[in-house]
């Protein structure tokens, strides 16, 4: 779903005030111990793709800048590979509560509002900026993914997630015309989804000197077993056949 013309950053910033990502996972009290320890558990628990991308990286010495970090569960995983992570978020709601989970975990984080359209850093501030799941909600998309490759110093790497025009997940959404993102009726619309395809993110990461692509994550939460139950083993080939992520890697 492409934005309205009348779509804005702060359009999108009072949609995300009201739906703090990743608390589908959980019914606990918001900043409890549960709260944290069980939206740990099932995100990486379903997102089986992540864990595997963080512990291919050494950030040691290394600057990373998370761009949209909502309630900052992948930035403290960064910052225990070693990152020195600054993270913005667009939504003062998200980072309240990404302070408090990285004080419970007791990793140093610089949290910052930010806005994906205009990063408030100088060129060439970081060696690798990590975007996953937040670009495609921005009005406009291009700018942004500009704005990554601007911080990025001279040799450094984008780490994206964008979703996939061409995964189960869209077909299922489109054809049920079902919102995106936790929607708390179906009349409760993210103002906006870019879905693209890989072709699609090819061009759009064109002034790169390089771009990976592949597709990850057939089933989202909301399809339960499919997600929580079904081996890994189906899972990963399902995934990398129609999955709904893009997972990007420019450099």
């Amino acid at each position: 779903m492409k934005p309205e013309p009348a779509t804005t950053v702060d359009t999108v910033r009072d949609f995300w005030q009201a739906h703090i990502n990743n608390e589908y996972y959980t019914d606990a009290e918001r900043a409890s111990d549960d709260y944290f320890d069980e939206i740990e558990r099932r995100r990486y628990a379903t997102h089986y793709h992540l864990p595997e991308l963080f512990a291919s990286l050494d950030g040691r010495g290394k600057r990373l800048l998370e761009v949209g970090c909502g309630i900052g569960v992948d930035s403290i995983q960064l910052a225990k590979r070693g990152f020195d992570v600054t993270a913005v978020d667009l939504t003062e709601n998200a980072l309240t509560v990404a302070r408090q989970f990285a004080a419970h975990r007791g990793v140093s984080i610089d949290f910052r509002l930010g806005n994906a359209e205009g990063l408030d850093f100088p060129d060439q501030s970081f060696d690798a900026v990590y975007s996953f799941g937040v670009l495609h909600h921005t009005p406009d998309l291009a700018q942004s993914v500009a704005e990554v490759r601007r911080v990025l110093r001279p040799g450094g790497t984008a780490y994206v997630m964008l979703y996939h025009r061409d995964s189960l997940v869209n077909l299922v959404h489109r054809t049920l015309r079902l919102p995106y993102e936790s929607p708390v009726d179906r009349q409760d619309h993210c103002p906006v989804v870019y879905t693209l395809s890989r072709s699609g993110v090819r061009r759009l990461f064109r002034d790169f000197s390089s771009v990976d692509v592949r597709p990850e994550y057939p089933f989202t939460y909301g399809f339960g077993p499919l997600t929580t139950k079904l081996p890994l083993a189906v899972r990963r080939p399902l995934g990398h056949a129609v999955g709904w992520h893009l997972m990007i890697t420019a450099r």
